[in-house]
């Protein structure tokens, strides 16, 4: 395939040999896409474990209004996060179908499973790296196009070991 046609490699570009000319990779990575709030995020689907109903959960006094607090699952305490209040976005309108999506959080050893409670979950997508424009260090690293949306590229991997503490 051609890039610049997406057809087949015409046998005069074959290089010497007859192989195929080397062409530079492109990286993509999937995406799972939700709405929080008014806003628009990509998880990386490598960190989503499944996606539930939203899940019931028991405030905890004390906490920081990004933990929603704990819900049961599996038999399990699994600490619930506002996904929409983690990345600062603006309250949109009360979801018809809430869902919670179950994913690792933190760094790669030592990651903890959380559920992040969003308003939606739209589709998977594909991101190339250099689809992304950097944004910072935080959970929000970066912004992307997606479509006719502009999405917040998330790092899970931030998420430190406390829920609801940023890395």
């Amino acid at each position: 395939m051609t890039p610049e046609t997406g057809g087949p490699v015409p046998p005069r570009a074959l290089r010497a040999g007859g192989e195929l000319p080397i062409l530079p990779a492109v990286s993509s990575q999937s995406y799972l896409l939700v709405r929080a709030g008014e806003d628009f995020c990509v998880l990386p689907l490598s960190r989503v474990r499944r996606i539930v109903r939203e899940l019931a959960v028991s405030p905890l006094p004390g906490t920081a209004p990004e933990l929603k607090g704990l819900a049961e699952f599996g038999g399990e305490p699994l600490p619930v996060l506002d996904l929409g209040r983690l990345v600062g976005a603006a309250p949109g309108a009360t979801p018809h179908y809430a869902v919670t999506v179950l994913a690792w959080a933190g760094p790669e050893d030592a990651r903890e499973l959380v559920g992040l409670a969003v308003d939606s979950v739209e589709e998977v997508v594909e991101l190339a790296a250099d689809d992304v424009v950097a944004a910072g260090e935080g959970i929000v690293r970066g912004e992307a196009s997606v479509g006719e949306r502009a999405v917040r590229v998330l790092a899970l991997s931030a998420l430190g070991a406390a829920p609801g503490r940023a890395a």
